[in-house]
């Protein structure tokens, strides 16, 4: 271990070396249980004499600082005294945030992690099928070549090879209009949000949001300053008739609207554009999870169907392949590109060009789009044993939404139960499901999301099984008997 000591000057070097290790102790610098350097070699490293060394060696350790273990060398005693660092001394008077920092919500998972068996937690694809092997043999490709797309700094905008993947995949897949030139590619689809903030928010803009729905967009543009505008959902997406007439921007989930997991009609969408064309407002599409479609004719994406430039379309690889990977994109209209380019490089220059050249090899030698065809067949099965369990064990207290997309489905639970006993009570039971109260913006309606994308299909039906019988349970008390759950005013 190299260690870095300053002991120049002052009083005699023993005393110097001596207050040096100690402050290097109570500052956290050398950590409980760490080793130090062997005498000889600090000796060696601060050109003094290994008789100093050990002289501080000991004399720390009479003090309680270090300890020595026979035949394994000098350590940072386990019980030693508190240092400065552990006990986390702060400034009497801590320096002012900015207006942005006091607007932002703390950072938190949008559903919690936990360690289940029979966890419906939505987000999150099936890891274990993911073809790592494959990846791993890019990867390594890639660094052996350390060619001029992945060594130096990169293209802001994005590797030109894996725009064009990208803008060739979703004129196929997406009916999305565009060419390399109008893709630009980012840290996920939550960079991509921030960056359209910046550019399009300033303080008092107001921004209409899907209630419920993805609230971490909605807490990224209150922190600059919005003011954010919730608008009603229903069985056909969000209720355009009820946009304010002054939004400037509305951010919507319309493939598969989250968490509900309706899809924005035909209709809606071309009310949308309508709207956003006659009040000169944005529209930020999010297509988050669409790649997995199991019913319904398929519809457009709204930028498909837009011919004034209004439409911000999200998408990204994050939620299809693994969460680590924080690789997204924007297709950006011709009035936003220079300044989306301009604000990726001056907030991080660039998105990691070695994950952008493993993408564009893993799109162009066909494993992106074999397993998505691979996955499409066993989340449709896992999909249709989460409804045919939930219709078997929890008819009477669940009412799935209507939903043909993504990785998640929606139920709204009977008026007085208490969603959050149930969450709680399911996870005492090794069931993990999740409240969507979270995702509303005012009073919240009793519902839960279920993910299903990482559970087999045994885990599924367990799962169900188990809920339905605490829903029961639950049912017997007086306080939850209820109505049937409905959709009501949602």
């Amino acid at each position: 271990m190299d260690l870095t000591l300053d002991i120049a000057g002052g009083r005699g070097l023993s005393h110097r070396l001596y207050r040096e290790l100690r402050k290097a102790v109570l500052d956290g610098r050398l950590r409980r249980g760490e080793k130090l350097p062997s005498t000889r070699e600090l000796a060696v490293s601060l050109a003094v004499s290994r008789n100093t060394v050990s002289d501080v060696y000991e004399r720390l350790g009479r003090e309680g600082y270090l300890a020595a273990r026979h035949g394994s060398g000098t350590f940072v005693a386990e019980q030693g005294r508190e240092s400065d660092h552990d006990a986390r001394r702060l400034p009497l008077s801590a320096p002012k945030v900015s207006e942005w920092a006091r607007r932002l919500s703390h950072s938190r998972s949008i559903v919690p992690a936990r360690e289940m068996v029979h966890d419906f937690r939505p987000g999150l694809p099936d890891l274990r099928s993911f073809p790592i092997q494959i990846w791993r043999r890019l990867a390594a490709q890639n660094l052996r070549v350390l060619s001029n797309d992945v060594g130096p700094y990169g293209d802001a905008a994005g590797q030109p090879r894996l725009r064009a993947a990208i803008a060739r995949y979703l004129a196929h897949s997406r009916a999305v209009l565009c060419g390399a030139g109008d893709v630009f590619v980012c840290n996920g689809s939550q960079q991509a949000l921030d960056l359209i903030g910046r550019i399009l928010v300033e303080p008092g803009t107001r921004v209409a949001i899907e209630n419920p729905g993805y609230t971490p967009a909605a807490s990224i543009f209150r922190a600059m300053g919005a003011t954010i505008l919730p608008v009603p959902v229903d069985r056909e997406g969000l209720v355009v008739e009820q946009l304010p007439s002054d939004a400037k921007i509305v951010y919507v989930t319309p493939s598969h609207q989250f968490p509900l997991g309706v899809t924005l009609s035909l209709a809606r969408r071309k009310a949308l554009l309508d709207w956003a064309q006659s009040s000169r407002a944005v529209i930020i599409e999010d297509d988050y999870d669409s790649e997995f479609r199991f019913g319904g004719r398929p519809m457009e994406s709204l930028q498909g169907l837009d011919r004034s430039g209004a439409v911000v379309y999200l998408g990204t690889f994050s939620k299809v392949l693994f969460p680590g990977l924080r690789l997204g994109y924007v297709v950006a209209p011709g009035w936003l590109q220079e300044s989306f380019v301009a604000a990726k490089w001056i907030t991080d220059r660039h998105t990691s060009a070695l994950e952008q050249s493993i993408m564009a090899d893993f799109i162009a030698g066909g494993h992106f789009g074999r397993h998505l065809r691979r996955m499409q067949r066993t989340y449709r099965e896992r999909r249709q044993a989460l409804v045919d369990s939930l219709d078997r064990w929890t008819s009477g207290y669940l009412s799935l939404l209507p939903s043909h997309a993504g990785l998640h489905v929606a139920a709204m639970l009977a008026e007085r139960f208490d969603a959050e006993e149930l969450v709680q009570r399911a996870y005492e039971a090794g069931v993990g499901v999740y409240s969507i109260a979270s995702f509303y913006l005012g009073a919240p309606k009793p519902g839960l999301i279920f993910g299903y994308a990482g559970c087999t299909v045994p885990e599924i039906q367990e799962g169900a099984r188990r809920l339905g019988g605490m829903l029961r349970s639950m049912a017997a008390s007086p306080k939850a008997r209820a109505s049937p759950a409905g959709w009501g005013a949602l």
